[in-house]
């Protein structure tokens, strides 16, 4: 078994023999499979989304995608955010990075990780639209 990071492409995103544009790349780690559908329905006729959800491979799929913005679903639990800020530190991440996290009581500490980090942190639930168009703009 490959451990090869794979864009993940819905019916309506299969590539096509009229397929000129080049779509930026966008890394959504999210490990609920739901907000993960939520995101890629709401984004994938722009974008190439690629998702993964497994913590043991997100630093992998930001080093061998290169993405044009990362989308990063916080966990709940203050231990796998702080896993989670340790990746993207370690990779050296120069792309903007949005942040979703639930609206919960974290350390100053975690808190100012989060804000040094993200360019935007968004609250769930989420609204796609509003999604869309700040990665549209920072993608411009």
């Amino acid at each position: 078994m490959s451990n090869h990071i794979v864009p993940v492409l819905s019916e309506r995103q299969q590539p096509s023999q009229c397929t000129t544009l080049i779509k930026k790349r966008v890394l959504v780690f999210s490990p609920d499979a739901d907000l993960a559908r939520f995101l890629l329905l709401n984004l994938e006729d722009r974008f190439q989304i690629i998702r993964e959800h497994r913590l043991e491979q997100f630093e992998q799929a930001i080093k061998e995608i290169s993405p044009d913005l990362v989308l990063i679903d916080l966990f709940a639990f203050s231990i796998d955010i702080v896993k989670q800020l340790d990746i993207v530190r370690r990779t050296a991440v120069t792309v903007p990075i949005i942040a979703l996290r639930a609206y919960m009581s974290l350390t100053p500490e975690i808190n100012k990780s989060i804000d040094d980090l993200a360019y935007i942190v968004f609250y769930k639930p989420v609204d796609g639209e509003l999604i869309t168009q700040t990665i549209e703009d920072l993608l411009k």
